[in-house]
């Protein structure tokens, strides 16, 4: 709860925030967005505060604006509330030129700020580079064709996706970089064709993706797709059959299943520079 105090507003949600990061990251406080400096604008929506802080990484030098009450067509919802706020929050990054080190807070009118808190932290946890973008690619090699399509494009979209034929060089050990690659990782797809036998290092492969969703949680996906010949059932591993599976009728729905089921959001949209 955020309430009136000797401290303006957005002082009061950069101590929460800075209390949120320090259980995280305490080494990095003196250089973590916002907290090392900022500036802040302040509007109002249906009863909500809107709090946008702009990084500037001066602690000394600070300033404020009221942007007033804003107006509907610029937040994009008729309404304000939890379901509404990412599409809000998208169309006010836009508007106001946001940077992943800036960040936008809503107030509820109760005055809580707690999710909000959560949802700065996994940005500029991003902008520091500390959100792992890679996407660890397990196929059996007869399937390396196909496997190559879906690095090619997730590369466009931003994701630095691990295919063994690019990041294993002669001379590594294999068990290890495929631990580092895991470790590196934000999920694990599985493509699994009548090809993929759960056997010798693609089993490995699916026991190192289950240590790391058991050591990140929510922050690691395990995605399997699975894909039938007309006259042959591709078999899911056992224990892969607990997490996200899906069989898609094609390379677009594929894609799609992937990015549905990534613990990481992809970036808004911009003109080209």
């Amino acid at each position: 709860m955020v309430d009136k105090n000797e401290k303006s507003l957005e002082e009061q949600i950069v101590e929460r925030y800075r209390a949120v990061v320090a259980q995280h990251y305490p080494e990095q406080l003196s250089a973590w967005p916002v907290l090392s400096g900022y500036d802040s604008k302040i509007g109002s929506y249906q009863g909500w505060l809107v709090v946008i802080l702009n990084h500037t990484g001066n602690p000394v030098m600070r300033s404020f604006s009221g942007i007033g009450d804003l107006p509907q067509n610029l937040l994009g919802v008729a309404q304000l509330d939890v379901a509404s706020k990412e599409k809000a929050r998208s169309r006010l990054n836009r508007h106001f030129n946001l940077r992943p080190t800036d960040a936008i807070v809503f107030i509820d009118p109760a005055g809580s700020i707690n999710d909000e808190l959560g949802h700065m932290l996994k940005k500029h946890e991003f902008a520091m580079g500390l959100t792992p973008m890679k996407i660890f690619l397990s196929h059996k090699g007869a399937d390396k064709p196909l496997i190559r399509e879906y690095k090619k494009t997730l590369e466009i979209i931003g994701f630095d996706p691990w295919l063994d034929e690019d990041a294993m060089h002669a001379g590594l050990e294999l068990e290890r970089e495929l631990l580092k690659g895991f470790a590196d990782s934000c999920a694990a797809v599985f493509f699994v064709t009548t090809n993929y036998k759960d056997e010798n290092f693609l089993a490995s492969e699916v026991d190192y993706a289950i240590q790391e969703k058991r050591k990140k949680g929510d922050k690691f996906s395990i995605i399997t797709l699975v894909f039938h010949e007309p006259s042959e059932k591709a078999k899911v591993p056992d224990l892969l059959t607990r997490y996200v599976w899906k069989e898609p009728s094609g390379q677009l729905e594929g894609l799609r299943e992937i990015l549905k089921a990534l613990p990481v959001q992809t970036g808004q949209v911009y003109w080209r520079p």
